[in-house]
């Protein structure tokens, strides 16, 4: 299948190994929806959580699969300031992410992907690796 119209685990964790990080752990989380842990090579951590999430069709338990997908890295700083300074300084470079001050000096990258209409297997790797390029930058630079 060319195309996927939503994802599940199996689905999410192939395209995280296909892009080169390591699944640590995965799981149903939120009524059901896909969540799954990963580390890059260089050890960074992130995750992919459902949303928008249902039953396949017939199904009324079970995992569900999800025609959005969260990827998400929360990373330490020194302060709040810190945090706003890196937002200041990263959200203009990079739109394919969201970077955002989650306060206490927690500094939070994201990318949210859409599976209306469906997702190349090969672009849903592509998603992958571009939020794992543009984080490892900004936490090395931090």
């Amino acid at each position: 299948q060319p195309y996927l119209p939503d994802w599940g685990v199996a689905d999410m964790k192939t395209a995280i190994t296909a892009s080169g990080s390591t699944v640590v752990r995965e799981d149903i989380v939120d009524e059901g929806a896909p969540y799954v842990a990963a580390k890059t090579p260089g050890g960074l951590k992130f995750t992919v959580t459902g949303r928008g999430c249902d039953y396949p069709a017939g199904a009324k338990s079970g995992p569900k699969r999800c025609r959005g997908g969260f990827v998400q890295t929360r990373f330490t700083l020194a302060s709040d300031a810190a945090g706003a300074a890196a937002v200041k300084k990263w959200a203009p470079e990079y739109a394919a992410v969201s970077v955002s001050n989650g306060g206490n000096g927690d500094l939070l990258v994201s990318r949210y992907l859409i599976f209306d209409h469906g997702l190349p297997r090969a672009n849903l790797k592509l998603n992958i690796s571009v939020f794992t390029g543009i984080a490892e930058d900004i936490w090395a630079a931090n």
